[in-house]
């Protein structure tokens, strides 16, 4: 029987005559304050999120304006598809708390939200998608989330009107869910309003205000079409109209505008509400129900970015032409997987503006630029999805001073200030908008959007046979072919094609001596007579060191969060070189700078300016003495020392320091002698065993002799004391340090050891970061319970078998014992998991 032809009104759009006035009251009309505490600009499913977050942690002193009306900028269009589980742990915590808030909002309020918890069925049509679907239930499971991969036979029985043709394997997630995006934005701003949220429509925000000296401005209002509104923190969640509102005021945000097309067909008979939400991902698609109808979602390979020309203040509820065209090869697999489409008609066409990011994760967070002015935007057709735990997780942010879950993956200052350019923006995005729906292989490297950015060795050492690989817009070999082997990556989730060549390339470290070029590290000079007073008040470790040391250090949050990690070389009594890693660099920049804003400091960026080229292994200090003049003394150079030296033709530092575990140098040049001493590096290892070396065999260095790494050992989310850094803490130097009060406040028992090191016993299995790990029975533990997670790993070449960091839970890391190991299991997609975890690392650094 056809479905109804009329539907109910809580399954249709938000009506774009609706004022806010009829759900809230009339005086969402009247004019703004002039002062508010916090300024949330943009009332959509974001903007209301963090409202009412804020109310809920008592800020109720909140401003929340709307240019024209509730969602009626992106929430209105949105497909409101509700997902439970993301690729990470992080999101995957963010989404799901999304499917329990919206369950409630509709009773709460009274508005159709139109909750749907019908599941959802995900398609894989090739052994990849197959691999991937298997990673997802692993991390369903994890969290507790019901998952089952489907053999293709099960599928008619709940979705009849599905051609199984074709499909391999399927994923069904039942507490997947849908909702009416324009109401559900409509209520969320309801509840903020009834715990204390003032919500104002037909306010435009066509300015931001700042104040304070150059390095530590601070937002003090917006700037409206009915004057100044005064505020101590403003939070931006408008869109694809967040980068531009941002880049006023310096600060940058790396999002960008494409259009994103769902069409929705006549009534089909079958097409009833239970059916759950179907994604095809191998087919760039989503097919959900609709009023008796169906709706089909494109996530093309070849979006559409558009510019900010035509989508100005007046663009509310506003759509671009229909382009059947560019939709035609979407609809024709539509069609083959729901056979039923091929004899309806497309009776609305919608084609609107969604924001998407060079890495397709939202930002979030306080702008690096500016204090006090945070961002929740950019959320890749996912806002639905994330609104209600990104609302949740910036309100806390704006309250607290810091992020209180590991944000490493959205931080709004992940990217470098370039890659919120137009023209880069709009490349990355012609790609971006597929990536949603496309294989999410790990190491996977962009296609779009490259070679903006390079060290002084990157042209030479892609013709040494180097695959480049780009990080915040670096391109830097990730590893070499050898003779007769393409530069190119063939993705999987087993072993990839790269694998042997970064195993010579790793042993060439252990055994010989290995080049790696760490030019795109971040490196800032910080000098002047307050230099070591500001460097003290921002790193963990006492820096008032001898000249000639190398410290390495962590800075922290006022939460007692790892922010940075890195090395502090000190040239001088009033000089010293700041070096943290390539993704960094913004917020290395910018945190120093706030410090030392009223000080007789100054801070340079020396990034662009300064090579670094580092050789390790047991042979590395006959190469770079090969390098000196013959009368320097490199032996007597000790482990975390530097000095200035000739270095070939030129002057630099020469450091002994290694991320490897064994014996290393960098050498700090000027950027254009770099090439020259890169080609004194390869005559002076020609009869050393010299190797290339690229990021791969880097990370396998250092995963077995335990280094941690910023943004996946170490975030936000760790404190010195669960990363194992305790050591690196001077907690009683003079004047202390950012966040030492809140490590100092800690309960003694969340500051126990709770990171330590993995070793699998399979030398086949394959861990890819994020893997759950599971107890082995005894100790007080019942075996096959979660225990940790994974939090980066590679294969250990010199430890037979592939290794890692993990995240031990409390009570099971008071089991694992002080020295030796215990045994665990981890869900693994190939081989044996079987593995042991241990607080000390499985080969012990040499260096």
């Amino acid at each position: 029987m056809l479905a109804e032809t009329v539907a109910p009104p809580d399954e249709r759009l938000l009506d774009t005559s609706i004022t806010a006035a009829e759900f809230i009251g009339p005086q969402v009309l009247a004019p703004p304050p002039a002062r508010a505490r916090i300024v949330v600009v943009g009332a959509g499913l974001v903007g209301a999120s963090t409202a009412l977050h804020l109310a809920l942690l008592g800020e109720t002193d909140v401003l929340l304006v709307e240019r024209h009306r509730v969602a009626s900028g992106t929430s209105w269009h949105a497909a409101g598809l509700l997902a439970r589980v993301r690729g990470s742990h992080a999101l995957t915590e963010l989404a799901s708390y999304g499917v329990e808030l919206y369950r409630g909002l509709e009773q709460q309020t009274g508005l159709p939200v139109a909750f749907n918890q019908n599941g959802s069925l995900t398609l894989a049509r090739q052994p990849g998608r197959v691999d991937e679907l298997r990673a997802t239930v692993s991390m369903a499971r994890h969290h507790g989330v019901d998952a089952e991969l489907l053999d293709p036979s099960a599928l008619s029985a709940l979705h009849p009107l599905l051609s199984s043709t074709g499909v391999l394997s399927a994923l069904h997630q039942p507490g997947d869910a849908m909702i009416n995006p324009g109401w559900g934005a409509a209520a969320l701003a309801r509840r903020a309003y009834d715990l204390g949220v003032t919500v104002r429509e037909g306010v435009s925000v066509n300015g931001l205000q700042v104040e304070g000296p150059e390095g530590d401005r601070r937002v003090s209002g917006v700037v409206t079409d009915t004057g100044v509104i005064e505020a101590e923190r403003v939070i931006l969640c408008c869109g694809v109209w967040t980068r531009d509102l941002a880049a006023s005021v310096g600060a940058a945000v790396a999002l960008y505008a494409a259009e994103h097309v769902h069409v929705t067909s006549s009534l089909i008979e079958g097409a009833v509400a239970t059916l759950p939400l179907l994604r095809d991902l191998d087919s760039s698609l989503y097919i959900r129900h609709h009023r008796g109808a169906l709706v089909v979602g494109a996530f093309e390979p070849d979006g559409k970015p558009r510019s900010m020309d035509g989508i100005g203040p007046e663009f509310s509820f506003g759509e671009f032409d229909p382009d059947w065209a560019h939709f035609q090869p979407i609809r024709e697999r539509a069609e083959a997987a729901v056979p039923a489409l091929r004899s309806a008609t497309y009776e609305r066409f919608l084609c609107a503006p969604e924001s998407f990011t060079p890495d397709v994760n939202f930002c979030l967070g306080e702008t690096p630029e500016v204090g006090g002015l945070f961002v929740g935007a950019g959320f890749n057709s996912q806002g639905v999805i994330f609104a209600p735990g990104a609302g949740r997780a910036l309100a806390d942010w704006v309250v607290n001073g810091a992020p209180g879950f590991d944000s490493s993956a959205v931080d709004v200052g992940r990217f470098a200030t370039a890659q919120a350019s137009r023209r880069y923006l709009h490349r990355r995005t012609t790609e971006s908008l597929g990536r949603l729906y496309a294989m999410h292989w790990p190491h996977f490297q962009s296609s779009a959007a490259r070679g903006v950015r390079g060290t002084a060795l990157t042209e030479r050492l892609r013709q040494a046979g180097g695959c480049l690989g780009e990080t915040n817009g670096w391109e830097r070999p990730q590893w070499y072919a050898r003779p007769g082997e393409v530069a190119t990556t063939e993705y999987s989730y087993g072993r990839q094609n790269w694998f042997a060549a970064a195993e010579e390339e790793h042993r060439a470290a252990r055994t010989a001596v290995a080049f790696f070029d760490l030019s795109s590290f971040s490196k800032f000079e910080v000098t002047g007579p307050d230099a070591l007073a500001v460097l003290q008040h921002v790193f963990t470790a006492d820096l008032d060191v001898a000249v000639g040391r190398v410290t390495y250090t962590l800075a922290l949050n006022v939460r007692g969060g790892i922010v940075l990690d890195g090395t502090v070389l000190r040239l001088g009594a009033e000089r010293f070189l700041v070096v943290t890693p390539t993704t960094a660099q913004r917020t290395t920049l910018h945190l120093l700078r706030r410090a030392a804003a009223r000080c007789a400091c100054a801070v340079f960026d020396a990034t662009s300016g300064t090579s670094v080229l580092h050789v390790a292994g047991p042979a590395s200090r006959e190469l770079v003495s090969r390098l000196l003049p013959s009368d320097a003394d490199l032996a007597s150079l000790s482990r975390f020392h530097v000095r200035p030296a000739e270095i070939a033709d030129t002057f630099g530092l020469v450091a002994r320091v290694s991320f490897t575990g064994e014996l290393g140098y960098e050498l700090y040049l000027p950027t254009d002698y770099a090439a020259g001493v890169f080609d004194a590096v390869g005559e002076a290892g020609t009869d050393l065993g010299l190797r290339l070396a690229g990021m791969h065999a880097l990370d396998s260095l250092r995963l077995e002799v335990g280094y941690r790494h910023l943004g996946h050992d170490l975030t936000a989310a760790e404190n010195p004391g669960l990363a194992g850094l305790d050591r690196f803490v001077a907690d009683q130097k003079p004047g202390g340090f950012v966040g030492r009060e809140a490590l100092a406040a800690a309960d003694p028992t969340t500051r126990a050891r709770r990171q330590g090191v993995l070793l699998l016993d399979d030398p086949t299995a394959v861990l890819h970061g994020g893997d759950t790990v599971r107890s082995a029975g005894g100790a007080g533990s019942s075996a096959g319970g979660v225990v940790g997670q994974v939090t980066s790993a590679a294969h250990g070449h010199s430890l037979g078998a592939d290794c890692g960091i993990v995240i031990l839970d409390h009570a099971f890391a008071a089991t694992v014992p002080v020295t030796g190991a215990m045994d665990v299991q981890v869900d693994v997609l190939f081989g044996g998991g079987a593995g042991r975890v241990s607080w000390t690392p499985f080969r012990v650094p040499r260096g």
